[in-house]
C-alpha cells in the first residue's frame, strides 16, 4: 500500500549524510546529524526554528541519555555532551588508535546500554565492528568484520534484535539475551533487490513493523519482520534516504533524514532538495519513545 500523505520539509538543508535522527520528548524537539559535515542539528516544531552544534570531528550517532544528556560517537571515542551547542567530553573509545574507522548507527536498549558499530571511514569491507557499552563504560564486541552496520532496534518484548548491514542489503534478526546484552543466531528476514536500493536506517512502530529507510531507492517502507512483505511505502523526492524516527507529542510524525554526497551537478537539480530532513505528519502509525544510555 502506498501512503498518500503530505511529505513536508522539517529542515530545509542539504546535508551531505543526514543521519541519527532521534526524538527529545523532553525538549519536543528533533536531533539529527550530518556527519560528513560534523554537525547535530537541533530543530523545533513547534515554531519551525533550528540549531546547529558544530564539532570538531565527524559525529556517527547520537543516543539520549537518562541525565538529559547525549552521547556522541565520534571517530576518537564515545563523548557526552548537551544539545544544542554543547562542548563534547570523551567517555570511552573501543578501538583505541583506529582512526581509519568511525562510528556509524547506534542505539540504546532498553536496560540502557549502548549498541554502536563502527566501519571503516573507506567503506572496506569487514573492518567494522558492533559494541555494547554498558552503563559503567566497559564494553563488548558482539559482531565482528561488519562493513556498513546501519539501522538497529528491538522487538517491543525485547525477544528479538534487527540489523541492518547495508553492504549485502540485508537485514537480519537475532535472538536478543537481554540479561547480559548479547546475541545469539542470525536469521535474515529481508533482502533488498537492486532496484529498491540498500537499506539504511531503521526504526520499529509500536506493533512491531520495521520502518526502513532505503538509500538510492527513495522511500521509507514499512515491513513485517516475520516475512519481509511490504505493507506501507512513502516515496520521496529524493534518493538518497538514510533514516527515520518517530516523534511529535503522540509519536505519530516520521521524521526523514537523506543525503546529498555524492551527486552530480546534473543530480542535484534533478533533486534539489537532496539532503533535507522530511516529515510526514499524523500518521496512522506510532512509534515508541527512545530508550536512553545510563
Amino acid at each position: 500500500m502506498k501512503i498518500e500523505r503530505t511529505i513536508q520539509v522539517a529542515v530545509a538543508e542539504n546535508c551531505a549524510l543526514g543521519e541519527s535522527p532521534v526524538w527529545d520528548d523532553q525538549q519536543r524537539c528533533l536531533h539529527f546529524v550530518d556527519i560528513l559535515s560534523n554537525k547535530i542539528y537541533t530543530y523545533w516544531p513547534d515554531d519551525e526554528t533550528s540549531q546547529v552544534t558544530q564539532l570538531d570531528e565527524m559525529v556517527g550517532a547520537i543516543v539520549p541519555t537518562k541525565n538529559l544528556g547525549f552521547l556522541a560517537a565520534l571517530p576518537s571515542g564515545i563523548y557526552r555532551l548537551n544539545l544544542p551547542g554543547g562542548t563534547p567530553q570523551i567517555l570511552v573509545q573501543p578501538e583505541p588508535g583506529n582512526l581509519e574507522n568511525r562510528f556509524n548507527d547506534g542505539k540504546a536498549d532498553s536496560s540502557g546500554r549502548l549498541w554502536i558499530a563502527t566501519m571503516a571511514q573507506s567503506e572496506q569491507q569487514g573492518l567494522g565492528n558492533m559494541y555494547v557499552v554498558y552503563p559503567d563504560l566497559t564494553f563488548k564486541m558482539v559482531l565482528e568484520k561488519t562493513t556498513i552496520s546501519n539501522g538497529l532496534d528491538w522487538s517491543e518484548d525485547d525477544k528479538y534484535f534487527y540489523h541492518v548491514e547495508s553492504d549485502d542489503a540485508q537485514i537480519r534478526r537475532f535472538d536478543y539475551e537481554k540479561l547480559q546484552g548479547g546475541i545469539l543466531g542470525k536469521t535474515t528476514v529481508v533482502e533488498f533487490p537492486d532496484e529498491e536500493g540498500v537499506p539504511d536506517g531503521m526504526t520499529i512502530d509500536s506493533e512491531g513493523m520495521l520502518w526502513v529507510a532505503h538509500f538510492g531507492g527513495g522511500c521509507v517502507t514499512r515491513r513485517d519482520p516475520s516475512n519481509g512483505e511490504i505493507l506501507e511505502k512513502i516515496e520521496l523526492p529524493v534518493k538518497q534516504v538514510t533514516s527515520c524516527v518517530f516523534g511529535g507529542e503522540d509519536l505519530n510524525d516520521l521524521y526523514i533524514t537523506t543525503a546529498s554526497k555524492g551527486l552530480s551537478d546534473s543530480e542535484l537539480a534533478y533533486q534539489p532538495q537532496a539532503g533535507y530532513t522530511f516529515v510526514i505528519k499524523n500518521l496512522p502509525f506510532t512509534g515508541r519513545p527512545a530508550n536512553k544510555f545510563g
